[in-house]
C-alpha cells in the first residue's frame, strides 16, 4: 500500500506568518524510527510545549515594562557602521568598541531576569557586519558527501520537516576571560561573566535534514559536518565564518542539534542569526554558526580560518607568535567543543561592601549565582 502524506503545506510569505502559524498550530510529529505514539507520549509533548510556552511568556512579561521605555533601543553607537540599521539594547556592555558588535548584559540585569534571557539582553558575538538577510529568498545548501544535494528555502525547512523546541544555554568560549587576562594576557578580548544566555529555541533537527539528503557512511569518507555562514569577514585574507563537528555528533538524536529559526517565540533577530542558525546544546557558542548558508559533509574538518584560529586552548608557554610558527592552531587536541563546568557568584557583586554590625550579623544574606556544564 502506498504511503499517503496528509500534511498541510503552509505558504509562509513573511516572518509574521511564521509566528502566527506556531501560535495557532500544533507541532509536526517527530520521525522516530520504529516508534508508535501513545497517549502518555502525547501528554509528554503537550507538557513540554506548555513548559516552553510558560518560559517564553514569563520572559516577555518581565521585560515588557523595560522594553516600553523609549530609550531601550536608542543608541548612536552604530552610526556610520554597516550595522546602523539594527536596533540594539543601549544597556549592553560593548567590549570591542564601535564595530564589530560584541557585547554582554550587565551581570545584575542578567540575573534579574532569571532562567530565560530576553532577546534584547542576550550576549552577542559578531566577527564582522551583520548580513542583511531576506526571509523569502534565503536558502540553506546541503552538499558534499550526500547522495542528494539540495537547497532548502525557509518555507521548505518549516513545511517539510518536523520541528523541535527547547531551552538551551549559549555560552561564549571567552566567558570570564577578563579574569584570565588579569593573570596572563591572552589573544582574546575582555569578556566579563555575562557571556551566557538562555533562550527557548525552535528549529529543524539537523539529523533529519542530513538523512533526507542521504549522508554517506564513514567508509565513504563522510567524517565531518561543516557549517558556513553568510558574512564576509577579513580573516585569512577574506573568508566566511565556518566550523565543523564530527559526523557522530551531528547524527546523534540525543544531541538535539537544530537549524533554529525562532528564539523565545519570535523569529531570530539580526544579531542572533536571522533567518536561521545552528544550535548545538552543550557546545560553545563558536560552533553555532549564525546566518547559516551551507552544510557540507566532508572527510576533514572545516577549512575555515575561524575554525582553526578561534576557540582553542593552547599550553601556557605557547603565545600567538609561536602558535603560528609551529602550527599549534591545527593540533586537534586543543580545540574547544563542549563547555567546561563553570560557576559564578553574582551576589555579593564585585566591590560590594557587606557591613558587619549588630543588625547584619542577625540578618541572613542571600548569596546568588549561576552554574553550567556542557558535559553530555
Amino acid at each position: 500500500m502506498a504511503a499517503v502524506d496528509n500534511r498541510t503545506v503552509h505558504a509562509f510569505r513573511s516572518t509574521s506568518d511564521v509566528k502566527h502559524f506556531y501560535k495557532s498550530s500544533p507541532k509536526p510529529p517527530l520521525p522516530f524510527d520504529n516508534y508508535s505514539s501513545s497517549s502518555s507520549d502525547e501528554e509528554d509533548e503537550i507538557e513540554t510545549e506548555n513548559f516552553n510556552n510558560n518560559l517564553i511568556m514569563k520572559s516577555k512579561q518581565t521585560t515588557e515594562k523595560e522594553l516600553k521605555q523609549p530609550s531601550i533601543f536608542v543608541t548612536r553607537d552604530d552610526d556610520g557602521t554597516s550595522d546602523q540599521w539594527i536596533p540594539r539594547n543601549a544597556s549592553l556592555v560593548r567590549l570591542t568598541g564601535k564595530h564589530p558588535f560584541n557585547s554582554e548584559p550587565p551581570l545584575q540585569k542578567l540575573m534579574q531576569h532569571g532562567f530565560i534571557t530576553p532577546v534584547p539582553l542576550h550576549y552577542v558575538r559578531n566577527h564582522g557586519p551583520v548580513p542583511k538577510a531576506q526571509w523569502d529568498n534565503w536558502t540553506v545548501e546541503v552538499t558534499g558527501l550526500v547522495k542528494s544535494p539540495a537547497q532548502f528555502t525557509m518555507a521548505q525547512l518549516i513545511n517539510d520537516f518536523p520541528s523541535r523546541e527547547f531551552p538551551v544555554t549559549l555560552v561564549c568560549a571567552g566567558n570570564r576571560r577578563k579574569e584570565q587576562n588579569m593573570i596572563k594576557q591572552s589573544i582574546g578580548f575582555n569578556w566579563g561573566a555575562s557571556a551566557v544566555s538562555t533562550s527557548v529555541w525552535r528549529g529543524v533537527p539537523l539529523r533529519t535534514v542530513l538523512k533526507r539528503c542521504g549522508i554517506y557512511n564513514r567508509k565513504s569518507g563522510a567524517l565531518y559536518v561543516c557549517f558556513e555562514g553568510a558574512e564576509e569577514l577579513p580573516g585569512g585574507g577574506g573568508s566566511k565564518y565556518g566550523t565543523s563537528i564530527m559526523r557522530e555528533v551531528a547524527l546523534d538524536p540525543s544531541r538535539d542539534i537544530i537549524l533554529a529559526y525562532m528564539q523565545n517565540g519570535d523569529v531570530l533577530s539580526p544579531d542572533h542569526g536571522f533567518p536561521v542558525r545552528i544550535i548545538i546544546p552543550g557546545f560553545i557558542g563558536g560552533r553555532m554558526v549564525k546566518w547559516l548558508k551551507r552544510i557540507i559533509v566532508t572527510p576533514q574538518q572545516s577549512d575555515s580560518y575561524y575554525h582553526y584560529n578561534d576557540n582553542r586552548v593552547l599550553p601556557s608557554h605557547v603565545d600567538a607568535e609561536l602558535a603560528s610558527a609551529e602550527a599549534w592552531w591545527y593540533k586537534a587536541e586543543y580545540i574547544i567543543n563542549e563547555l567546561n563546568i563553570n560557576s559564578v557568584i553574582t551576589s555579593p557583586s564585585h566591590d560590594e561592601i557587606l557591613p558587619i554590625n549588630s543588625y547584619t550579623t542577625q540578618t541572613p544574606y542571600l548569596l546568588k549565582g549561576y552554574a553550567y556544564s556542557g558535559e553530555f
